[in-house]
């Protein structure tokens, strides 16, 4: 058993260095296999040189989009092989330009069809992926580049730290608008085109759709200032049955406890009033949610109306008590 793949996203690093290594290794073998000495890791710098012509570290580091540090280790060895030169910019003493050097240009010709040959058997295996690697590569850098790894990850863990500052209370008329306000924030995110007039009595007169009829309304409050992070709701059926409705935790306290916390307070009052189960409906694109769920013991079954009132619902969960 590959324990690896078990590890979830947390071994995206390492899976991706085993692949490299792996390749890099059969890599070093074919070109051994015909009578090349160039290392492999060298490929990005020298194909850039080779396309582009003479360039500084700096352009190189760009280019590539690493960064200098890491440019400039490898030129220095490649150097040392006497695969690259370095000379003073006739037209700015203060630059240094990397290029090929005349052993190099004569590598080029022998590599060549090595690289055809790597490249026609790579292509061919993401051909036959059903999600091409390089589009869901290039579609996971450009995610990493647009909202960063190290600022997201490090707000999540002070954002873990400050939620145990939060209190979750219940219904209070002066938080009526926040109730509204978490609610559209996902629904017009997820559903915007699927909001229906229902959608609107229930934000519009919390009070009459859940208060009045036995159900319940909480709110997740920062203690630090006050601010109303998140919210809940659970509506009382026939039979001992109740719903969990309208969960929402605004973005920013997201994955830090505060819908768990939201969720395991509708639990306690279900059981303290007796139910006989909780039941949602939610929608297979909020995976996390879905997950949630699934954490706390709710298992996924057939709607019992056949579907929901709900265009957007297209999950129905039960826990039995």
């Amino acid at each position: 058993m590959d324990y690896m793949k078990n590890f979830g996203s947390l071994s995206l690093g390492s899976r991706l260095k085993r692949l490299s290594d792996a390749l890099v290794q059969d890599v070093i073998r074919l070109y051994q296999s015909q009578g090349i000495t160039l290392n492999p890791t060298f490929y990005p710098l020298f194909n850039l040189l080779h396309q582009q012509g003479s360039m500084t570290v700096t352009e190189a580091a760009e280019k590539l989009a690493v960064s200098h540090p890491a440019i400039s280790k490898i030129a220095r060895k490649m150097q040392q092989e006497q695969w690259l030169s370095k000379t003073t910019d006739p037209e700015d003493e203060r630059r240094q330009l990397l290029a090929l050097t005349s052993e190099s240009e004569q590598l080029l010709e022998q590599i060549a069809p090595v690289w055809t040959a790597i490249q026609a058997h790579l292509d061919a295996l993401i051909g036959a992926q059903q999600y091409p690697l390089l589009d869901s590569l290039a579609e996971f850098e450009s995610l990493v580049e647009q909202q960063g790894f190290y600022a997201p990850v490090l707000q999540q863990l002070e954002r873990r730290n400050e939620s145990q500052q939060i209190v979750i209370q219940g219904w209070d008329a002066e938080y009526r608008s926040e109730f509204k306000r978490i609610n559209m924030a996902w629904l017009n995110q997820h559903f915007k085109t699927e909001l229906t007039e229902r959608d609107f009595e229930v934000l519009d007169n919390p009070e009459g759709s859940y208060l009045a009829r036995g159900g319940y309304i909480w709110f997740a409050h920062n203690s630090a200032d006050k601010s109303v992070v998140g919210c809940v709701a659970l509506a009382r059926h026939e039979g001992g049955r109740f719903e969990i409705s309208k969960l929402g935790v605004d973005e920013a306290w997201q994955n830090v406890g505060v819908g768990r916390n939201l969720l395991m307070t509708t639990l306690d009052k279900a059981r303290e009033q007796g139910a006989s189960e909780v039941f949602l409906e939610s929608s297979s694109k909020l995976e996390k949610a879905l997950q949630l769920y699934r954490n706390l013991g709710f298992k996924q079954v057939p709607h019992p109306d056949g579907r929901s009132y709900f265009s957007r619902s297209d999950v129905y969960m039960t826990l039995r008590f």
